[in-house]
């Protein structure tokens, strides 16, 4: 795509609500340090704020063109968009502040300064030792989508977009038993198991299962919500639903809550169940 010099758009801090951290290292960005040119516009009017997970596409060059890394496919990478969630996720100082500013389906360069990118004194985000850290790049994104997410894990391992409300409070919990269709898919959207046919998937919450990434997201839904959990390596454990899949570093899970039940074991030996029917009334 050919990009519109004079259609460069200079920098300034952005003042906006932020971790201190984050307006610490704002204050590092100075006029000519960061700039952007319109490589294709967005949609609406709306733009990514902090709290929502922002995926896109990423190609870094040399300003005479040569490719240094990229997440798309047809230039050496996976295929595979970058999640990163605004105010949570560890980000360079450059796509910290102009990803924000972009409207969903835009594309854009960036031309940043090395201390805008992995070259900044304290960079939180590692780079590898052949990157050019010291050198000023063209960062090429494409936002490919932006919504709210709720972090299930601390290390953003699991996070959850609901697609549709549930009904009620209750969430299962162990050692409840579960129906719930669910699909699972690369985090380039291809297949890998569906369970969205027939009977719903059956578990015991607790007992291993399900993946642990899984058993957590579904642990804060209610009754009839639908959800995707984005679900990190770390938290696929091998389970009767999945077996572990070598070289995968992500699963996007389509969750629906269908039913769940409290379940007791009496005499804890498995010899006396009960199920939880119906609640009772009066103390």
């Amino acid at each position: 795509m050919a990009v519109d010099e004079d259609a460069e758009q200079e920098f300034v801090p952005q003042k906006k609500k932020a971790a201190s951290d984050e307006e610490e290292r704002r204050k590092k960005i100075v006029p000519g340090s960061l700039m952007k040119a319109l490589m294709r516009p967005g949609g609406g009017d709306s733009t990514p704020a902090d709290g929502d997970q922002v995926i896109f596409h990423c190609t870094v060059r040399t300003l005479d063109g040569v490719i240094v890394e990229s997440t798309r496919s047809e230039f050496g990478g996976k295929g595979i968009p970058t999640r990163h969630v605004l105010g949570k996720s560890k980000m360079i100082l450059g796509s910290l502040e102009g990803i924000p500013r972009m409207l969903k389906g835009e594309v854009a360069m960036f031309k940043m300064k090395s201390e805008l990118h992995y070259g900044e004194d304290d960079c939180p985000v590692s780079a590898s030792d052949s990157f050019p850290k010291d050198a000023e790049l063209h960062f090429e994104i494409e936002l490919i989508d932006f919504f709210k997410v709720k972090v299930i894990s601390e290390d953003l391992g699991v996070l959850k977009k609901v697609t549709d409300e549930g009904q009620g409070w209750e969430s299962p919990r162990e050692p409840y038993e579960v129906k719930a269709w669910i699909s699972a898919k690369t985090g380039d959207e291809k297949l890998i198991l569906s369970h969205a046919q027939g009977e719903p998937f059956f578990f015991t919450f607790g007992k291993s299962e399900v993946p642990k990434g899984l058993e957590m997201g579904i642990g804060t839904m209610t009754r009839g919500e639908k959800a995707i959990l984005y679900v990190n390596r770390q938290y696929l454990t091998e389970s009767p639903f999945m077996p572990t899949v070598e070289g995968i570093e992500e699963v996007h899970f389509e969750v629906e809550l269908v039913h769940f039940i409290q379940v007791r074991d009496m005499l804890g030996d498995g010899r006396l169940i009960k199920r939880r029917i119906r609640d009772g009334r009066g103390a």
